[in-house]
Formats: structure tokens, C-alpha cells, sequence
């Protein structure tokens, strides 16, 4: 029988993994569960995975380290129960990683999920001006702005068919939205199945949609893609989220469009983060910043690790497996 060793502390294992995602797992493999609340040491983690063929890690557990590797040569897939696995991909471990034949598989498609349902959430009230509407009526009668509007009359654009573009995509699929995206590795062809339009230039998806949503990874040509030229290019009344990361935009820039009153953002995210207390972000009445509150644990990931360690014990591949040649464009 496989057996499991998950690195998470219990309270963790509790946000996590289900009820029924836990005896799921426990019904089709030996877990070795971490019995303490804290996250174990290098030693300590290669002590519970030792004879184990699958290890299961998420936020601040210990990575794959060659110690680890060295002592645990019967790991063959490294599942994270969280997003980004970048930082696993170190020199030093990559001819463990080929002579042990160890996979990695990340679960960030499920936390797309939890992230596309907020950003759902954020584009109808931002579209409805329900925030603004709100503000006013605490010191004055107010009608709804004449400038409201609901998706099906609205153009969105969505920045980056990553893993959580493509779920934002797929919960807008009901609402009749016009939908644009923008993403230089896409093919038009994918993006009509994804049920958009794909867009070639930045600019022109600025100029063309009432809301814009950004879902691109941080790398060297992702940084500040969204600066001064693209925010003065936006509609008066646009919609602005960003739940990927803060270093995607020049965030001066977008401030000084806010201070303007001519932009509403949601941002999930800063550059750095959290924001310095005196951000103007914090305190703009036409921009909600909140702690990266998009992601995070939930029964989605636990739902998704379960799955993956199945479909690995009958020999198929986990949905998500990052490779080395991926990393340019990941998270």
C-alpha cells in the first residue's frame, strides 16, 4: 500500500482536508499524519516521511531539500497542497529530483477556484457602484448612479489565462458577459473556447472594458505590465482588480488615476505587503484593499490533493505537475 506522509500542523489538516476528503484518503493509502500543531523541522520532516511515497506540504512546511530528498529516496510525488512551487525548483535537488523520479504537483487550481469566486463577487458590486452608492447614503438621499452596470452589459477583460483567469472565466460563462483576455501565450482559438475574445494589445483591452481583472504569474515580463500609459488609458468608472501579485502594476501609477476618482480597484495584493500604513490604498474611498484574502486554505485544496494522490496510486497523472520548463510562466 502507498503511504502518505502530510506535513501540515493538525490545525491545518483541519482547514484543509474535509471530514470525507480525510477518510477518502486514509481508505485508499497508509497516512502518516503530522501529530503536532507545529511545522516540523528539515529532520523532523525527513524522520515522518522516511518509507513514504508521496508527501504532502503546503504554506511555510519544509520544501523538498536534498536532505530530505537523500533520506526519503522512496518519495516519488511531492504534492503541494497550496499554490506556487517555484521555490522547490532549486540546482541542488534536481538530480534527486531525475534519479528518484520525483514529480511535483501543485493544487493551485483549486485555490483558483476560492480566488475566481471573490473576483466575481468584486466584479459585480464594482460594476453596480454598490460601494460608492453606499458611502453617499450614509450622508445624504442618493439614487443609483446613472453609470451602474450588471456583467451581461458590461465588456471584462481578464489578464493572463492562468489557472484562476480560466476559472473567472468559467463563472462568468453564465452571466452573457463580453468577455476580452489578454495573454501572449494563448491562441485565439483557445481563447473562444475558454468563451473569449483574445486581445493582441494591452492598451487596446484598457480602452475597450468596463472592468479588467488581472491573473498573471510575477516574472521578469510580467513586472509593472500595468503602468502609467495602460491605467490613463481606462475608461472614466473602470473597474480595476488585482488579486495576483502587487509587482504586476505600478501601483504609483494606479494611485495616481484613483486620487483622479476616475478608477474603482479591488486589490488583493501590494507592492510591498502588506502596504506601509500610510498607502493611500488604505484609505482612497474608491479602492478596497484587503490582506490577500483571495486565496488560502480550503476544502478545495484537500479535495484536490486526494484526488491527485489517486489518480497517482493507479498510475495517472495528477492535475497539476510543474516541470522545470514551466517556470518561466507559473506563479
Amino acid at each position: 500500500m502507498t503511504t502518505v506522509g502530510i506535513l501540515l500542523p493538525k490545525s491545518m489538516q483541519s482547514t484543509i482536508f474535509s471530514e470525507e476528503s480525510r477518510k477518502q484518503l486514509e481508505a485508499m493509502a497508509q497516512v502518516k499524519w503530522n501529530e503536532t500543531d507545529q511545522h516540523l523541522s528539515e529532520l523532523e520532516a525527513a524522520e515522518l516521511l522516511k518509507d513514504c511515497q508521496v508527501a504532502v506540504s503546503s504554506w511555510r512546511t519544509a520544501p523538498p531539500t536534498r536532505y530530505i530528498l537523500e533520506n526519503c529516496p522512496s518519495l516519488k510525488l511531492w504534492q503541494h497542497a497550496a499554490g506556487s512551487v517555484k521555490r522547490f525548483f532549486t540546482t541542488d535537488i534536481k538530480p534527486l529530483m531525475e534519479q528518484n523520479n520525483l514529480q511535483i504537483a501543485s493544487c493551485a487550481p483549486a485555490i483558483g477556484k476560492t480566488v475566481a469566486e471573490m473576483v466575481l463577487g468584486e466584479l459585480i458590486i464594482g460594476l453596480r457602484r454598490i460601494i460608492p452608492n453606499a458611502q453617499t447614503n450614509q450622508t445624504e438621499f442618493r439614487q443609483p448612479q446613472p453609470n451602474k452596470l450588471y456583467l451581461a452589459a458590461s465588456t471584462i477583460g481578464v489578464i493572463g489565462a492562468s489557472q484562476v483567469g480560466r476559472q473567472v472565466l468559467q463563472l462568468l460563462r453564465p452571466f452573457g458577459a463580453n468577455i476580452l483576455i489578454y495573454d501572449p501565450f494563448l491562441s485565439a482559438e483557445a481563447a473562444t473556447e475558454l468563451g473569449a475574445t483574445k486581445v493582441d494589445d494591452l492598451m487596446e483591452l484598457c480602452k475597450r472594458c468596463d472592468a479588467i481583472t488581472m491573473h498573471t504569474p510575477m516574472t521578469v515580463s510580467t513586472r509593472h505590465m500595468m503602468g502609467k500609459a495602460q491605467f490613463q488609458a481606462m475608461r472614466d468608472d473602470t473597474v480595476f482588480i488585482n488579486s495576483s501579485r502587487g509587482d504586476c502594476i505600478d501601483e504609483q501609477a494606479l494611485i495616481q488615476e484613483l486620487e483622479k476618482g476616475r478608477l474603482f480597484a479591488f486589490l488583493d495584493v501590494s507592492s510591498p505587503e502588506p502596504a506601509e500604513m500610510n498607502n493611500p490604498i488604505r484609505n482612497l474611498s474608491n479602492c478596497i484593499y484587503t490582506s490577500h484574502l483571495a486565496g488560502g486554505e480550503s476544502y478545495h485544496i484537500g479535495n484536490q490533493a486526494v484526488e491527485d494522490i489517486r489518480a497517482f496510486i493507479q498510475g495517472d497523472k495528477p492535475k497539476m505537475i510543474v516541470t522545470w520548463d514551466m517556470l518561466e510562466h507559473l506563479a
